[in-house]
């Protein structure tokens, strides 16, 4: 993970002197948060956890009112720019990459740019579904839509990051991760979407990463949990996530469940019946 915290900290010191609070997402997130718990010795649900999933990309959550505001943008585009991020060109200004060196190496790494639900703002933005951009013209920049993030903004997690920039210069930076609730809405649609999808691994990826979810919440965030899912029976995302936990993950035999033993990471001590059990609990109408 080496090189995705060097461009964190390389992107974080960029906007140092910006109010530009920056959500990290996906796989990388997940680490960040479990390296935090452990740091604090949090106790969490489970500690029968998989090994961390490798990855080679950045999920950045922008908050929606930073997409309405064009000195923001500019200097986040700014920011990327003199980082030396190329776009990547089917996902044109919403996902970058960097070639980055590490222990004389070089490696690849892509910075994806989302936004969480759009809530009141959505009047003052360009919206084409996925892609959500700034009004206006000549930013060249995108995120793409999560609507189904409910409560992203509402209180994600401060992590504190320490180490070494691309310049060998030390710095230490702050980022957030989601909370469990958004966390888990996000990758339980995710896994609806791919589990039939042979590029995307079936979708085992989102599986293992749910598991890590529920397995790595504290007490309290179990209660928030509890609290925000009985706040968004409403909600047709939390509904659908309702049925995906029902239809894929109800039991030892449900497809979601096959697809997370499948994957290369399980172990056999994982705690299967008790996450199934925790996802009734907490996605049912």
């Amino acid at each position: 993970m080496d090189p995705l915290r060097i461009c964190l900290l390389d992107l974080l010191y960029e906007l140092r002197d910006k109010n530009i609070p920056l959500t990290i997402g996906g796989g990388y997130g997940l680490f960040l948060k479990r390296q935090h718990l452990a740091e604090r010795r949090e106790r969490t649900l489970f500690v029968e956890l998989p090994e961390p999933r490798s990855t080679n990309d950045i999920d950045v959550f922008l908050r929606t009112d930073l997409l309405t505001d064009r000195a923001s943008m500019i200097a986040l585009v700014e920011a990327i720019a003199r980082l030396g991020y190329a776009p990547v060109e089917e996902a044109r200004y919403f996902q970058w990459k960097r070639p980055i060196l590490v222990g004389g190496a070089i490696q690849e790494v892509k910075l994806d740019a989302l936004v969480g639900p759009l809530g009141d703002h959505r009047a003052r933005l360009q919206i084409k579904p996925p892609r959500v951009r700034p009004r206006g013209k000549g930013l060249g920049f995108h995120a793409h839509q999560t609507d189904e993030a409910l409560f992203l903004e509402d209180a994600p997690i401060p992590i504190i990051l320490t180490g070494d920039r691309s310049t060998g210069e030390p710095y230490t930076g702050k980022a957030f991760v989601p909370e469990a609730f958004p966390y888990m809405l996000m990758k339980l649609s995710a896994f609806a979407d791919r589990k039939t999808d042979e590029n995307k691994d079936l979708g085992r990826h989102h599986a293992l990463d749910v598991y890590t979810i529920v397995g790595m919440m504290t007490e309290p965030e179990y209660d928030r949990v509890r609290m925000l899912a009985s706040r968004s029976h409403s909600e047709p995302h939390f509904a659908r996530v309702c049925d995906v936990v029902a239809a894929e993950f109800s039991g030892p035999t449900a497809p979601g469940m096959l697809r997370l033993r499948e994957h290369r990471l399980f172990r056999p001590d994982f705690r299967l019946d008790e996450f199934a059990a925790t996802l009734a609990e907490v996605f049912s109408r």
